[in-house]
């Protein structure tokens, strides 16, 4: 809220984007979001890098990050895809359907099913694995895009030895203290969209805060590498 300004024209850019996603359909609604996403990573991008740089104000929209806003959805891509086949696996070796992590809490009727027509060894095992593969793919994944808005390498974002050792300047505990207290804040933020309480504005209020929170806050925690 530092720059109330900035604060409700991103809110209000969010809303448009909605609106108009909401209303069109075919290949107009496919190439509004393509832009949306650009738009959205590229900003996030620029705020991970203002942050990092010192500053705690939420900066206008500079589309000289678009190219890097660009290079951060394909790692994002990457990792993603790294993480959808570990999922893959460890839903084929325990017989249950692919899935989105959230989906266990948001449908959790279907996720007592799952577990009751599954052994109890076996729903643990299933579920424990992939929140672990979950954790540790996003756990490099944000350093690496941080990496990337300090002016980074791309290929260097896939490089884990580099990725370590910006782990080891923040301290493996803090990072882990941190990141922890990240994804429990996206995940409580992913839940705004589901409150039934003006739905439109929930919705966009909860990605405005996940934008916010995760790139300012992988800013925050790869400002430690500087000191």
């Amino acid at each position: 809220m530092a720059n109330k300004k900035h604060t409700v024209l991103l809110f209000i850019m969010f809303i448009l984007f909605a609106i108009i996603l909401n209303n069109i359909d075919g290949i107009y609604h496919q190439i509004v979001m393509v832009a949306y996403v650009i738009l959205f990573v590229s900003y996030g991008i620029q705020l991970t890098r203002e942050v990092i740089n010192g500053k705690e104000v939420l900066p206008a929209f500079n589309f000289k990050d678009i190219p890097r806003g660009i290079m951060a959805i394909a790692i994002l891509f990457v990792y993603g895809c790294f993480q959808a086949l570990l999922f893959f696996v460890i839903a084929s070796v325990f017989d249950f359907p692919s899935f989105e992590v959230e989906e266990f809490i948001l449908k959790f009727p279907e996720t007592i099913h799952l577990i009751y027509t599954h052994s109890p060894v076996d729903s643990v095992l299933f579920f424990a694995l992939s929140l672990i593969v979950l954790y540790v793919v996003g756990f490099f994944m944000e350093i690496a895009l941080a990496h990337l808005a300090d002016g980074g390498r791309f290929l260097d974002s896939f490089n884990l030895k580099l990725l370590k050792i910006y782990v080891d300047k923040i301290g493996w505990v803090t990072y882990i203290k941190d990141y922890t207290a990240v994804l429990l804040l996206l995940l409580v933020f992913t839940m705004f969209d589901f409150v039934a309480v003006i739905t439109a504005f929930m919705s966009t209020l909860s990605v405005m805060l996940i934008l916010i929170v995760e790139f300012s806050s992988i800013g925050f925690i790869f400002r430690k590498t500087k000191i």
